[in-house]
């Protein structure tokens, strides 16, 4: 519990501050503007105010559509917002390169930027802010299937098509019908197995039932089953619900265990690396394998892509991750490059493969620009053992 307040206090410190920065140049840009400007001042803070505001409010009061207006209407922002820093404080680069050389065309001045100035560089901002929050958000409703061939030592038999997607985050932005375009979509590709790795849900499975998530879910149809393991959101939400919810929904989740398909793959889930904030103990790999089938290829399920090393020492053929959203959103694909061995796609390690799905849903801003949303086509080739 002490680690949730302080990180809820820096997370709410660090949106105060950059707001009272926005504030702060979109109020200069608005100066002079009389009865315009205090409206347009009046509208973006009550903006601010209301992805907060719909939080509190979710867990509070009774009537969900309210909440869920205020939690949508304040996810743009927070698009609107980290796109809107950025160029800011590149206005703010721009202004003191004129006030260092006001020769500069356009940008150039002596002393205090002009009024005129500050207010073409607060349409340019407001304006771009706006068309890269709407191209994100179409950009994230459009999951594109990526399909990759992996030939796997077995025992032969015809390959298995098995589809996985990441990071759904069912909740206010991922509604029902959101789901069912994408059970439809995975539907479609016929597969043998389906497999979920982590941040299904969101943050509150009472309102997932409401909506009947799990019915969108359980139209999910393969042929062999569906698997999952848990996400740090999952545990966010209270991972005893989560995984019932999920459960209802005809999914198997893996938590710290592993099950054979058709003797022939070995399918191990672990338990997000965040069981251990809530008291929980997560298992080693190796751990896990003990009782599982010698011989048999082992595909780990992992949210989490990190410690990739202990993958490899298991003998793991192929990990499957999530997590990363590759960023999500332009440039912070930086700060997960370098957090991350891998950030998304392919990587190796010795004799293990592994993939890092970029995920299927949105957290926070609902709009991708860093990474398009996708879903994943495995089609398991097992060679026979020489």
């Amino acid at each position: 519990m002490t680690g949730f307040i302080s990180f809820f206090a820096i997370a709410l410190g660090v949106y105060a501050l950059t707001n009272a920065y926005i504030l702060w140049r979109a109020f200069q840009g608005l100066a002079g503007l009389g009865t315009p400007g205090i409206f347009a001042r009046l509208f973006l803070v009550l903006w601010i105010l209301a992805y907060p505001v719909g939080r509190i409010a979710e867990r509070t009061l009774p009537w969900a559509g309210f909440s869920r207006c205020l939690v949508v209407s304040g996810s743009l922002y927070l698009g609107f917002m980290v796109t809107a820093l950025f160029l800011f404080l590149a206005s703010d680069l721009a202004l003191l390169a004129g006030r260092l050389f006001p020769a500069l065309p356009l940008l150039g001045h002596h002393g205090p930027a002009p009024f005129s100035l500050r207010r073409t560089l607060l349409l340019a901002v407001t304006g771009l802010s706006i068309l890269v929050v709407s191209l994100g958000t179409v950009n994230s409703l459009f999951p594109r299937v990526r399909e990759a061939k992996i030939d796997l030592q077995g025992r032969g038999g015809t390959p298995l098509r098995v589809v996985l997607f990441s990071d759904l985050h069912m909740g206010p932005i991922v509604g029902n019908g959101r789901v069912r375009k994408l059970v439809k979509q995975v539907n479609a590709l016929e597969p043998d197995l389906v497999l979920l790795v982590g941040d299904i849900v969101d943050e509150d499975v009472s309102r997932l039932a409401e909506e009947r998530m799990a019915e969108a879910l359980r139209e999910l149809s393969p042929r062999i089953g569906s698997f999952a393991v848990t996400g740090n959101h999952e545990y966010y939400a209270g991972e005893e619900e989560a995984v019932s919810y999920l459960e209802s929904a005809g999914i198997r989740v893996l938590r710290d265990e592993a099950v054979t398909v058709e003797d022939r793959l070995v399918i191990a889930g672990r338990k997000d690396r965040t069981a251990s904030r809530f008291g929980e103990k997560r298992l080693p790999l190796g751990e896990i394998l003990r009782e599982a089938p010698r011989g048999l290829p082992v595909l780990a399920m992992d949210h989490q892509p990190r410690n990739l090393e202990e993958a490899e020492a298991a003998g793991v053929e192929l990990q499957v991750s999530g997590h990363t959203h590759h960023g999500q959103i332009l440039p912070f694909n930086l700060v997960t490059s370098r957090l991350y061995e891998i950030s998304r796609g392919w990587g190796v390690r010795g004799k293990t493969r592994f993939l890092v799905s970029s995920g299927v849903g949105t957290w926070g801003p609902p709009m991708r620009t860093s990474a398009a949303p996708e879903i994943w086509l495995l089609v398991l080739d097992f060679r026979e053992t020489p």
